[in-house]
């Protein structure tokens, strides 16, 4: 049976290429390949945990940014049902540019991490019960992440 995961924290726009090599300083260089994709170690877990026939509810910072519908349109595809914690927020969200070494696999990361967007507890968008199996928190977010994990003690939800 299915079960249902809640997974709190980043959420990026991912620019992701694929490279030769390294660029060194002031070299340009032509990717093999690239892709654009929603990242973040929460939303990479959710994508990954509803990949596997589960249902996943990620919580975290999108917003209404133009390029925001990049990052709602993949979780879309990937069935992950988003529940954001600033949906009236206009700023850019993080977007991440990361370069992957063809022949090694090795890979280099440029990104802002979230602490310019923490937000309050005021107003969580989703409620905290039974119905959530498992609770991922990525360590963003940790004001949201403590007052989600308080209620799921209460109902014996395991943190993870």
């Amino acid at each position: 049976m299915p079960k249902h995961g809640l997974f709190i924290g980043m959420v990026t726009l991912d620019l992701i290429y694929l490279s030769p090599k390294l660029p060194g300083n002031n070299e340009k260089i032509a990717a093999c390949d690239y892709t654009v994709s929603a990242g973040g170690p929460a939303t990479n877990a959710a994508v990954t945990f509803s990949y596997l026939g589960n249902q996943a509810t990620l919580l975290g910072v999108i917003g209404t940014h133009p390029i925001t519908q990049l990052i709602k349109g993949d979780l879309e595809i990937h069935r992950v049902k988003i529940a954001d914690l600033a949906p009236t927020m206009t700023e850019p969200p993080p977007v991440s540019s990361i370069i992957v070494t063809q022949s090694t696999g090795d890979r280099a990361v440029i990104s802002l991490n979230t602490a310019r967007i923490q937000v309050s507890t005021d107003q969580l968008p989703i409620a905290i019960d039974r119905g959530i199996d498992l609770i991922m928190i990525d360590g963003h977010q940790m004001a949201v992440s403590y007052a989600i994990a308080q209620l799921a003690k209460a109902y014996h939800i395991p943190i993870v």
